[in-house]
């Protein structure tokens, strides 16, 4: 049986230990934070540029001849389902 002192003091120990692991595990947190922040940052900027790609074919759908507009049509439908999916798979990761 231990007496009061061992007992303490292996406690202590075993709080010392936790300490330990939880100060691993907090600075892996802030790592995986840094890293999410990153990838985050990374994917709003593609995210954006798809934007801007769609908006340009947009303008140019506004400004196209009544021969030329159906293919700019179709273009554009293909970068807007481009962005939809960018969009929810961005949220999806996000959530």
């Amino acid at each position: 049986m231990l007496t009061r002192d061992e007992y303490v003091a292996k406690m202590k120990k075993q709080l010392d230990e936790w300490s330990a692991e939880m100060d691993v595990l907090e600075a892996k947190a802030q790592k995986t934070k840094e890293a999410a922040k990153e990838k985050y940052q990374e994917q709003l900027v593609a995210l954006r540029a798809k934007r801007q790609e769609g908006e340009t074919k947009l303008e140019a759908i506004k400004s196209a001849t009544e021969d030329s507009w159906e293919q700019l049509k179709a273009e554009t439908e293909n970068v807007w389902e481009a962005l939809k999916d960018s969009a929810n798979a961005f949220k999806a990761h996000f959530k």
